[in-house]
């Protein structure tokens, strides 16, 4: 299943990655009241069932004069897809229909992803981000676990602590320094044990 929405977010320009977040909330809950899954965030923009894929979110945006303009978001998800192969590279795939072993409506998933999506967006245009910004830090599959950040000039590794209120992932790195990793500028894998 693939989606778009065109946003024209009332925000500054460094806060535009609090919708991708706000988008991967909404998707969590539909993906759970819809089919029964659980899944959690991997920071910055995909869903994981355990130590597989679900679903991936990006966000395009134009800023002007150090407001947002226009925000797209995308979503691709893996509703009735069955790999009939493994994949050669990347993270391990699944699908509802791997989770669940029954087909989902996507329309139905949509729609409850959009609900949802509507709801926290509000919330977010009117400031309320308590509730967004704790739901987001108890569904993050790598806050306490050690991380590697790979970016095209640096690598950082260390142990992811929170996301910030404008979801940029804070870690501790190896001299007890906290860093602030903002989404789109780095690649993010787990560390191996």
């Amino acid at each position: 299943m693939l989606f778009s929405v065109l946003l024209r977010p009332p925000m500054e320009g460094d806060r535009v990655f609090v919708l991708t977040m706000v988008l991967a909330l909404a998707a969590l809950k539909a993906v759970k009241t819809v089919a029964g899954v659980k899944a959690l965030i991997k920071w910055p923009n995909d869903l994981y069932v355990g130590t597989n894929k679900l679903a991936g979110v990006l966000t395009e945006f134009a800023v002007k004069e150090k407001k947002v303009d226009w925000a797209v978001l995308g979503m691709g998800m893996n509703v009735g897809w069955h790999p009939e192969v493994p994949q050669a590279r990347g993270a391990p795939a699944t699908s509802l229909l791997e989770e669940t072993g029954q087909r989902v409506s996507r329309n139905g998933l949509l729609l409850e992803i959009l609900k949802g999506f509507e709801a926290l967006y509000r919330d977010v245009v009117r400031g309320s981000m308590k509730q967004i910004y704790d739901g987001w830090n108890q569904n993050c599959l790598v806050l306490g676990k050690d991380v590697v950040i790979e970016s095209d000039t640096e690598r950082i590794e260390g142990r992811a602590l929170r996301i910030d209120d404008c979801g940029a992932l804070i870690i501790e790195d190896a001299k007890g320094d906290q860093r602030r990793i903002l989404t789109g500028d780095v690649s993010l894998r787990l560390a191996s044990p």
